[in-house]
């Protein structure tokens, strides 16, 4: 019996340090930095290149491990044309974006989008995701829309000071496909922040939002998930991604959604649009083919 009692510890103990190292090993890959990132931009691409800068600036959505990547997609099409640099980063708001422009800046771009707001509309909606993302983000005060609206216009008015290039600012992914959740009407509030702002300082609107709402009306989305059900799902999903190899269009029908693959991460066919959307913001301003 004693002998029993020791291998089950003995097994618990192994499964236990597995899970450990399975877990420390998956954050690793979550949470390493995008290939393009500023850093690498600046030390090994600028310095050779004569293309045009597009800075891609964001959170995780933008970050590219946990979502499918629609800055690679957007470099792909530009290819020979702009480089491209991600400077997404998990987990951020507004005010760790405006803290870390001068990375921004430093790549001296031409282009700049900003894809940035969702964890702010997400933190406003729940006081212990608020709580929580004052500790893991370093936030001086909980999210609110009056102080993610003061974040963005700072932002956009530095990079309006110190560089030269043409600036867009998406308008936020919906948060989870239920259409008729206050989540989902949360995103649809801070995107017409985002509207007004752009239109007050005279940038450039890049309608996501209303895009992927159009999109989503027309499939008639149903998800199989909730919004309640957000921390658990992403978790998986990142399981899935790191561990399983299941892409993010995979994941996301797993989960009845079309566009949102755990109410908050792109799909590749939520990717397709936001790399549409840049794409042709800066195809206008390039020189044509023959000019």
């Amino acid at each position: 019996m004693k002998k029993a009692l020791m291998i089950v510890g003995i097994v618990a103990v192994i499964l236990i340090v597995a899970a450990v190292v399975l877990y420390c090993s998956v954050y690793r890959l979550a949470q390493k930095p995008p290939d393009n990132n500023p850093a690498f931009y600046i030390s090994e691409t600028m310095p050779e290149s004569t293309l045009p800068t597009l800075v891609c600036a964001g959170d995780s959505i933008t970050h590219d491990r946990v979502s499918h990547n629609y800055v690679d997609m957007v470099a792909e099409r530009l290819a020979g044309d702009a480089d491209v640099v991600n400077a997404g980063i998990n987990g951020e708001l507004a005010w760790n974006v405006l803290m870390r422009s001068d990375e921004i800046i430093a790549c001296d771009p031409e282009f700049v989008t900003i894809l940035i707001g969702t964890n702010d509309a997400n933190g406003s909606l729940d006081e212990v995701k608020a709580q929580a993302q004052i500790k893991e983000m370093g936030l001086p005060q909980a999210p609110t829309r009056e102080w993610y609206t003061e974040n963005l216009v700072e932002l956009c008015e530095k990079l309006i000071a110190y560089t030269d290039a043409r600036i867009a600012l998406l308008s936020l992914p919906p948060i989870n496909e239920d259409m008729d959740h206050e989540a989902y009407a949360r995103a649809e509030e801070y995107s017409l922040v985002i509207e007004e702002v752009a239109d007050d300082l005279g940038l450039t609107y890049l309608p996501l939002n209303e895009a992927m709402g159009a999109f989503l009306e027309e499939a008639g989305a149903d998800p199989a998930i909730g919004y309640e059900d957000q921390t658990n799902v992403m978790y998986i999903g990142i399981f899935k991604h790191f561990v399983l190899k299941q892409g993010f269009e995979e994941i996301a029908a797993a989960n009845g959604c079309y566009l949102i693959t755990d109410t908050l991460h792109l799909s590749e066919t939520g990717a397709d649009i936001v790399a549409d959307l840049i794409e042709e913001f800066v195809r206008e301003y390039l020189p044509k083919s023959g000019e």
